[in-house]
C-alpha cells in the first residue's frame, strides 16, 4: 500500500519563507537563482512548491507598484513562465 502522507522535510516552513523573502528583497535575483536558493535550503522543487515560490517572487517584484488585484492577474500569466524557464 502506498503511503500518501506528505514529506514534511520538503515543504514550506515559516523559516524558509522568511529566508526566501529576505533573499528576494536583498538580492533582487532571477527566478532561476531563487530555485537554486530554495534547493540549497532543502525545499523540494515540486510543482506545488515552485508555484508557491513564484507567487511570492512575483508579489515581491511588483509590491508597492500594483494593487493586490493587479498582482493576481499578473501572477496568473507569469507563474508558468517562471517555473518552466531554464
Amino acid at each position: 500500500m502506498d503511503d500518501n502522507k506528505p514529506n514534511l522535510d520538503h515543504q514550506w516552513t515559516k523559516e524558509i519563507r522568511n529566508k526566501f523573502n529576505l533573499f528576494i528583497k536583498e538580492k533582487k535575483p532571477s527566478f532561476k537563482e531563487c530555485k537554486v536558493f530554495l534547493k540549497k535550503l532543502g525545499l523540494d522543487l515540486s510543482e506545488t512548491n515552485l508555484r508557491f515560490a513564484a507567487g511570492i517572487y512575483i508579489f515581491e517584484k511588483y509590491d508597492a507598484r500594483h494593487t493586490v488585484e493587479e498582482i493576481r492577474e499578473i501572477i496568473a500569466d507569469e507563474i508558468d513562465e517562471l517555473i518552466n524557464e531554464d
